[in-house]
C-alpha cells in the first residue's frame, strides 16, 4: 500500500482494485483499496452525469447520444493510445468525428444498398485507425459510438448543434489524446498502419470481419420494422469485438447477462414506489462500475437500457424486446463469425495461398 498513492488507486480499474483487495495482507490494505474502489465508482458516476447534463443542456437533448459518446471516448484516451504519433493521431480522431458526425445520419436518407458501402467503408476506417493494438478494447469503443448514434435521429436544427457539439468534444479528446501520450510511438506514422494492411493478418481479418458484419446487419435491418434495433447492433458488435476472446464463452456471457438482467429489471420495478424509479438510472451505473466480468456488466446494463425504453413500450414489451434483439443480434454475430472464419479464411483465403504456392 505504501507504493501507491489514493490518486493513483483512483485510476486503476475495478479488475486491478478487486485483486488488490483479495491480495491484501492487512485490513488496513484491504479497506485502503476497497475506499478506492467506491470513491472511484461514485466520482465517476456523479462526473459522468454531470457533463453529459451539460452538454445536453447546452447543446438540446437530440444531442444527449453525441454528448455520451464524447465522455466515453474522453475516458479512454486517457489510457489508450492509438498506436501512433500524437499529431497523426490527432489527425485521425478528427476524421474518427467527422464520421461519426455524417455516417450514421447518412445512412438513414439513402438507399439500403449505398447504406452498406457507408457502412462498410465507415467501419473500416474507424476500427482501422483506432484499433492499432485490439486487445485495449477501442474496437468495442468506437462501435457503440457509431451503432449508439446510428440509432439516434435528428431534426436539421439539432443537427447544426451537433456540429458544434463535435468540434467542442475533438478539443476536449483530442487534448486529452496529446497530453497523455505525446511522447509515444514518435516513429510510426498513421500511414504505417494503411501501409501495413495485410490480409492474411488476424488483426486485419478481425476488423474486416467486424465491418462486414455490422454493415450486413444494418442493411439486413434496413427491410425490417424493428423496435430498439440499436440493440441488436450493440449485441452483435458486443460480441464480435472482443479481440482473441472465445466467442462461445463470451455469446454465453452476454446472453446470460441481458436475459437475467432484463428479467431481474421487470421484478423489481414492479415492487418499487414509481417515485423511486428515477434512481435505477444512477444505481445502476455505479453497480456497473463496480463490476470486472463482462457478464455482470451486461447485466446492470440492461437497467440503464430498459428504464428508458419502458417508458415508450411499457414494462412487459421493453424486457421481451430486450431479450429478444440481444438473442438476434448474438444469433447474427455468431453465425456470421463462423461463417466469416470458414468461407474467407480458411476457404478463400487458403486456396489463395495454395495458388501463390
Amino acid at each position: 500500500m505504501n507504493q501507491i498513492s489514493f490518486y493513483s488507486a483512483l485510476q486503476l480499474g475495478p479488475d486491478v482494485l478487486k485483486k488488490y483487495i483479495s491480495s491484501a495482507e492487512t485490513k488496513k490494505e484491504k479497506h485502503f483499496f476497497i475506499s478506492a474502489l467506491l470513491i472511484r465508482d461514485i466520482l465517476l458516476v456523479g462526473f459522468s452525469i454531470a457533463f453529459i447534463s451539460t452538454l445536453s443542456a447546452i447543446f438540446g437533448s437530440e444531442n444527449s447520444a453525441m454528448s455520451v459518446v464524447i465522455f466515453c471516448t474522453m475516458l479512454s484516451l486517457r489510457f489508450v493510445d492509438f498506436g501512433y504519433k500524437a499529431s497523426h493521431s490527432l489527425l485521425a480522431l478528427a476524421i474518427v468525428f467527422l464520421i461519426l458526425l455524417i455516417s450514421p445520419q447518412l445512412m438513414q436518407i439513402v438507399p439500403p444498398v449505398v447504406g452498406i458501402f457507408i457502412n462498410f467503408i465507415s467501419i473500416l476506417l474507424i476500427v482501422m485507425m483506432t484499433c492499432e493494438k485490439p486487445e485495449m478494447g477501442n474496437g468495442g469503443l468506437y462501435m457503440f459510438s457509431y451503432i449508439f448514434l446510428s440509432g439516434s435521429p435528428i431534426s436539421p436544427e439539432g443537427f447544426t448543434q451537433r456540429v458544434i457539439l463535435v468540434l467542442v468534444g475533438f478539443i476536449i479528446c483530442g487534448a486529452i489524446l496529446y497530453f497523455k501520450h505525446r511522447d509515444k510511438h514518435k516513429e510510426r506514422t498513421i500511414i504505417d498502419v494503411f501501409r501495413d494492411f495485410n490480409i492474411h493478418s488476424e488483426k486485419i481479418q478481425w476488423q474486416l470481419q467486424i465491418a462486414l458484419a455490422l454493415s450486413l446487419l444494418f442493411f439486413v435491418g434496413s427491410f425490417f420494422d424493428f423496435n430498439r434495433f440499436i440493440w441488436v447492433g450493440f449485441a452483435c458488435s458486443s460480441l464480435l469485438t472482443g479481440y482473441s476472446t472465445n466467442i462461445h464463452d463470451r455469446l454465453l456471457n452476454r446472453a446470460g447477462g441481458v436475459i437475467i438482467g432484463s428479467i431481474l429489471f421487470g421484478i423489481i420495478y414492479s415492487f418499487i414506489p414509481a417515485s423511486l424509479t428515477s434512481l435505477f438510472g444512477p444505481l445502476s451505473g455505479l453497480c456497473l462500475g463496480l463490476c470486472s466480468s463482462y457478464r455482470y456488466k451486461n447485466l446492470f446494463n440492461c437497467f440503464g437500457a430498459l428504464m428508458m425504453a419502458s417508458s415508450l413500450y411499457g414494462i412487459q414489451d421493453a424486457v421481451i424486446i430486450r431479450i429478444v434483439n440481444n438473442i438476434i443480434g448474438l444469433v447474427f454475430g455468431y453465425l456470421f463469425f463462423h461463417f466469416f472464419q470458414l468461407f474467407f479464411v480458411k476457404f478463400c483465403l487458403g486456396r489463395f495461398k495454395k495458388n501463390v504456392a
